[in-house]
């Protein structure tokens, strides 16, 4: 590896102990390679070359989302999570096991996992505004609102309208997440597909549905005192106008996960999420 990135949430390593330790054991482990750190709170863009060969994410699961997010077609590199703190669902290792992590990297005993990503598009004040995200998009209502109307169109063609608290679309990454707590399926994390769940849905004319990749959901918000926002991984937030409608797509670029050899997904679906005493969500940064 000639270049490796190094992101970290600095809440989590205020001393920076932690960075010193990391960007200290793999310089001495790929002596000829440049080491490249960025904060979470800083234009990533700015900070890390667009041909590294490994990012690695210090922090938890909403460090690492945010950073596939916003590096998402610019950086197309592996990533891996090491987790600050109590093991998150999608974070690879703890901070506790370096040593063992780089020896790993080191003798490439690992694979890639890619993971689709979805788009979001909608035309505010005469502008077009275009998110990306790895777990979810979401529309809801706001905390104090009552409930909207909501009118799903799949490929141009409507498919239901209902009235509830909102709509969550995600991909198979993201059914772990929001869309498993509303009722929606476990997906595993490589098929190719998009999850749509209703929140707390009124009526009963919408369940959670499951679709091929290539489509293109248009989803229609009628809000009039209500207030409605679209959700990205639950980090960032834009309020839609009345009547309202967002497009979603899968996204154009994956995110690549590297996980060590030893994972196992349903070992890990087991203890970290269908049993309730072990299970930790990991951290929710914005980034």
């Amino acid at each position: 590896m000639k270049k490796i990135g190094v992101i970290i949430n600095p809440s989590k390593d205020k001393d920076g102990k932690i960075l010193d330790e990391v960007v200290t054991k793999l310089n001495k482990a790929y002596e000829n390679s440049q080491v490249q750190v960025a904060y979470n709170s800083e234009n990533l863009l700015d900070k890390l070359d667009e041909d590294l060969d490994l990012l690695v994410v210090l922090g938890g699961d909403g460090t690492l989302i945010g950073a596939s997010r916003r590096l998402n077609g610019y950086i197309k590199c592996p990533v891996i999570g090491i987790n600050i703190g109590n093991l998150g669902f999608l974070t690879s290792a703890d901070i506790t096991d370096l040593d063992n992590i780089i020896d790993k990297l080191k003798k490439e005993d690992y694979f890639i996992q890619d993971r689709i990503m979805l788009q979001g598009s909608l035309l505010k004040d005469g502008e077009e505004f275009t998110r990306i995200a790895l777990n979810d998009l979401v529309i809801a209502r706001g905390t104090l609102s009552r409930m909207g109307k909501f009118t799903i169109f799949v490929d141009g063609v409507e498919f239901t309208s209902f009235k509830g608290d909102g709509i969550i679309v995600a991909s198979p990454t993201g059914s772990s997440a929001y869309s498993f707590s509303a009722g929606g399926p476990l997906i595993f994390p490589t098929l190719d597909i998009i999850l749509l769940t209703p929140i707390c849905p009124h009526t009963k004319n919408m369940h959670p549905i499951i679709l091929k990749s290539s489509s293109e959901i248009t989803i229609l918000s009628e809000s009039y005192d209500e207030e409605i926002y679209l959700s990205i991984d639950g980090q960032k937030a834009i309020k839609l106008d009345k009547e309202q409608k967002v497009k979603i797509k899968k996204s154009d670029s994956n995110c690549k996960v590297l996980l060590f050899n030893d994972y196992d997904y349903f070992k890990l679906l087991k203890t970290k999420l269908l049993n309730t005493n072990n299970y930790c969500e990991g951290d929710n940064d914005e980034i």
